[in-house]
């Protein structure tokens, strides 16, 4: 379950963002065609950044998560032992 709703995050942030955020701008002889390839990378560069640093709370906030989830079920484990043990000291 966790697997699966990490892959679909990651697909959802991996789709096309580069594409819309980072625009190509035609460049020119002026800059020796090599400015538009300058802002493109540092663009891509601060995405990948905002990218890797979404997908670091992203996966705190899962581990949160299951965590949470891990001790509710040992709760719900030692909960049941217990009524066991109840069950078992009130029918002899």
């Amino acid at each position: 379950m966790r697997t699966l709703v990490l892959a679909t995050l990651f697909g959802l942030l991996a789709t096309g963002a580069s594409q819309a955020y980072c625009a190509n701008v035609p460049d020119g002889p002026a800059s020796n065609y090599v400015n538009n390839g300058a802002q493109r990378s540092t663009c891509l560069q601060q995405e990948l950044s905002d990218t890797m640093a979404l997908r670091q709370q992203i996966q705190s906030q899962t581990d949160a998560a299951m965590a949470r989830i891990e001790m509710d079920m040992k709760l719900q484990q030692m909960q049941q032992q217990m009524r066991d043990a109840q069950r078992s000291l009130s029918n002899p």
